[in-house]
């Protein structure tokens, strides 16, 4: 049974304190010993698993899942918005002037100046047929839009389908330039 013998110089020698072994470098070494016992199994799976499925507060978890309901908009309204017809109908847009981009601003303050009914009976007859009488270019101008991208449709994908694209076409052009997404790629008057 020799062969398990220990031996008293198993490991290198401990360094001899020297004159030069100063207050600092023993500090050093005692700082480098690990300040508390190996953590047993049982606290370092739950530790584990404390950093994989970590606990939130309130608010971090209505940030989290707002977070996660954000970008799983932002990958169906890509998916949606991918096809190469609704790119086309969109560049077609965005390249000319519409009048439908003023609708929401316009009628926001046609019904401002609606509330002065009181005061001024003659501004709210007018106001209001300034609406309809605006929702009527529009629509108009929606027409012409259709008109012009059917043309353009038929010329760069003869095979195309057109379904939905009319109700997406009056829905884009009356959106706020600023506020559409995905964002406009073209600007005005440019050749796409």
């Amino acid at each position: 049974m020799a062969l398990f013998r220990r031996t008293s110089d198993s490991g290198p020698p401990e360094p001899q304190p020297t004159a030069a072994d100063t207050e600092a470098t023993r500090a050093a070494r005692e700082a480098a010993k690990k300040a508390r016992p190996t953590p047993t199994r049982k606290e370092a799976e739950a530790a584990r698993r404390q950093r994989v499925h970590r606990t939130l507060t309130k608010k971090e978890a209505r940030a989290e899942a707002s977070r996660q309901s954000r970008e799983q908009r932002m990958r169906s309204l890509n998916a949606r918005e991918a096809t190469p017809e609704k790119a086309l109908l969109r560049d077609y847009i965005y390249t000319r002037f519409n009048i439908g981009e003023f609708l929401l601003p316009s009628l926001v303050l046609i019904l401002a100046v609606s509330f002065l009914g009181q005061v001024m009976p003659r501004i709210t007859v007018i106001s209001t047929v300034l609406m309809y009488l605006f929702i009527l270019a529009v629509l108009f101008d929606g027409y012409l839009i259709w008109r012009g991208f059917k043309k353009v449709l038929a010329a760069r994908m003869p095979h195309a389908p057109t379904r939905g694209l009319l109700m997406y076409a009056i829905n884009r052009s009356i959106q706020i330039r600023r506020f559409r997404l995905p964002r406009p790629r073209l600007k005005r008057g440019e050749k796409f």
